[in-house]
């Protein structure tokens, strides 16, 4: 069994609202809508289940001089 949502909201609404994010804001925007961004979300849900260990700090960082 689904649960349906009907959200109305015009485009201008939506376009000051997205006017008013920060810098930050408007970056993770952007990247959630983009291809890399499903590719993060994928990774997150990844590291959540567990299925992959994620990189310690200090591993990543091991060979930077």
């Amino acid at each position: 069994m689904g649960v349906g949502l009907t959200v109305e909201l015009s485009v201008e609404d939506l376009a000051k609202t997205i006017k008013r994010l920060s810098r930050e804001d408007k970056e993770e925007l952007l990247l959630l809508l983009s291809e890399e961004g499903k590719t993060l979300i994928k990774r997150h849900k990844d590291i959540v289940k567990k299925k992959v260990k994620p990189l310690t700090r200090a591993e990543v960082l091991r060979d930077v001089v």
